[in-house]
C-alpha cells in the first residue's frame, strides 16, 4: 500500500493497482503499515553520550536514530525522502 494525491487529495493506492482504497475498511496490519516506509517523527531523546538529542521513529513507532537536534533529524528524514510528522 502506498500513499499518493490525485487532484491535490492525499489517497492510499494498493501496490498491485491504481484503485484507491477505502480508509474504513482497512485490516488492522493494512492500518498499521500506513506510511511506515514514508513517514518519520521526531522525539525528544538521549544520545549516546547521555547529552539531550531527538530519536527519529518510524511512523509506526519503531526507532530508526538518534541525533542531536531536531534540525538535523528533520534534515535526516528528509535526505532519506521520508515525509516529517509532528506530533501533538
Amino acid at each position: 500500500m502506498r500513499v499518493t494525491t490525485r487532484n491535490g487529495r492525499v489517497i492510499l493506492a494498493s501496490d498491485q493497482s491504481e484503485k484507491p482504497l477505502d480508509v474504513h475498511h482497512l485490516s488492522e496490519k493494512q492500518f498499521r503499515s500506513l506510511g511506515v516506509a514514508n513517514v518519520a517523527y521526531v522525539r525528544p531523546a538521549l544520545t549516546e553520550d547521555g547529552e539531550e538529542g531527538c530519536a527519529i521513529h518510524a511512523a509506526d513507532g519503531s526507532p530508526l536514530a538518534v541525533v542531536d537536534d531536531l534540525e538535523t533529524a528533520w534534515g535526516v528524514i528528509l535526505q532519506h525522502d521520508m515525509v516529517p510528522a509532528s506530533l501533538q
